[in-house]
């Protein structure tokens, strides 16, 4: 409820796993980026798993994505996330 609300709650208010609006972004950020040269950074917790934005990227976009940089703040851990894509992404036609 908070993710759509205008206050200052949204911004802190991520949902399952803290990517209800990551999740909804990842397809639109591989429409966006542009191969070969094309690169994203997203900065993520821990507690949003990394892990797993890396692997639906791959599988599904063709997007290498890769820690960039990671830093303590206060009581979490902030990486930063490369992304690149290995292939040309094109979206499916709708019909």
């Amino acid at each position: 409820e908070e993710v759509g609300s205008n206050g200052i709650e949204a911004s802190w208010a991520g949902g399952r796993d803290g990517r209800v609006v990551l999740d909804r972004a990842l397809s639109q950020i591989a429409r966006l980026l542009a191969f070969p040269h094309g690169v994203a950074f997203i900065v993520v917790v821990d507690d949003n798993y990394p892990e797993q934005i890396s692997q639906i990227m791959e599988e599904t976009y063709g997007i290498k994505v890769f820690p960039w940089m990671r830093r303590r703040a206060r009581n979490e851990f902030l990486t930063i996330l490369k992304m690149k894509p290995t292939r040309e992404f094109r979206c499916a036609e709708r019909t």
